[in-house]
């Protein structure tokens, strides 16, 4: 189960996703998904996600890239699909088998968002757990 929190912070908040292998590449073939028929997706809809009180939604609509609130504990992530599909391949990296543990930053490249963070092995299993 990819866990998802958001992380607070005056300089570099951040939102947190922590999984496994699994979680890894059904993400990563979210994202590919996206980047071909640029639906908004809501995490909060995957079955392998689980918000801890953050609702963020996927989304090619015009705007700036890249992570902003929208609302309270509500994001809106803008992702171009040609970048969305290189956070796939990235995510499929994290994925490989022999890998233990490591992280990918899926940022937009812009000054003003909020960072995205996939994390493996990194955090201990109750790391952002809303129950």
């Amino acid at each position: 189960m990819m866990r998802i929190g958001f992380l607070p912070s005056d300089f570099n908040p951040m939102i947190l996703m922590l999984g496994e292998a699994e979680d890894c590449r059904a993400l990563g073939g979210v994202l590919r998904q996206f980047a071909r028929d640029g639906r908004d997706v809501a995490l909060r809809d995957l079955g392998f996600c689980r918000a801890a009180g953050v609702d963020m939604v996927l989304t090619a609509a015009p705007g700036p890239a890249g992570v902003h609130p929208s609302g309270d504990h509500r994001f809106i992530w803008r992702v171009p699909p040609d970048l969305a599909a290189q956070f796939a391949d990235r995510l499929d990296d994290l994925a490989e088998p022999g890998r233990v543990a490591g992280s990918e930053a899926l940022d937009c490249d812009t000054a003003d968002g909020i960072a995205v963070k996939v994390s493996r092995g990194e955090y201990t299993d109750d790391f952002l757990r809303a129950d």
